[in-house]
């Protein structure tokens, strides 16, 4: 026998941790810090902007990032022990060939502060000599009573170009899709399976019905990708 963590127990981790917004701003910053970032920046964008149909909140820092395997064995382990050994790094690509800093960020949970920005999260990282990391979620999955972590896919792709942006996010959304739509080439199956996983969210259809609509909607428009992107 073995512990199994309920998908509910991240949702109420984080905000057992989290305060409120600033507190969740301020955490994450930490995390910026910590990689070695000199800006850090928080923008709300609200429509009448650019070509903005819908507010999204970006928070961004230019610090070292991280890979496809940082992201899986560092950022997507809760409670990760990476910064806790105090082995401080020494000055060089790690450090963006600054001075070692003191760790800020020490309860290994300051990721999830994210949640308090926005439901539906695309996170954009990338490390010097490595291709542009994607992961795309929405916090709301947290909340199912009847998931267990176990359960929940995160996508996550590599980007080598921007020509290939697009393509790839619409990858990601259909990847996080599949965390309630089954994908098997089977169609009788296909619909058992589909049941089986709307059936973990029959006392919470709403949420669903919510993360759904919104993931099939996001668009990401030229502003986007010539501002943010880009940049």
């Amino acid at each position: 026998m073995q512990f199994r963590t309920k998908a509910r127990a991240v949702d109420l981790l984080g905000k057992g941790q989290i305060a409120d917004l600033p507190t969740a701003i301020t955490e994450l910053w930490k995390n910026g810090y910590d990689a070695y970032a000199d800006e850090l920046k928080a923008i709300l964008y609200t429509p009448g902007y650019e070509d903005v149909e819908k507010p999204f909140f970006v928070l961004s820092d230019n610090g070292k990032g991280m890979s496809n395997i940082e992201l899986e064995n560092k950022w997507l382990i809760l409670g990760t022990d990476s910064k806790s050994r105090n082995n401080a790094p020494e000055e060089g690509i790690e450090t963006l060939w600054k001075k070692p800093r003191p760790i800020m960020g020490e309860k290994g949970i300051g990721r999830l502060s994210v949640s308090y920005l926005g439901s539906p999260m695309l996170m954009l990282t990338k490390k010097i000599g490595e291709p542009l990391q994607a992961l795309y979620f929405d916090w709301r999955t947290l909340e199912n009573f009847n998931l267990f972590l176990d359960n929940i896919n995160i996508p996550i792709v590599s980007i080598k170009n921007e020509e290939e942006f697009i393509i790839q996010f619409e990858y990601l959304k259909k990847e996080f899709l599949k965390n309630f739509y089954s994908d098997n080439p089977d169609p009788e199956k296909a619909k058992k399976e589909t049941a089986e996983k709307f059936a973990l969210w029959s006392d919470q259809k709403e949420v669903l019905d919510k993360i759904i609509k919104s993931t099939k909607t996001l668009i990401l428009n030229d502003f986007f990708l010539d501002e943010i992107v880009k940049d």
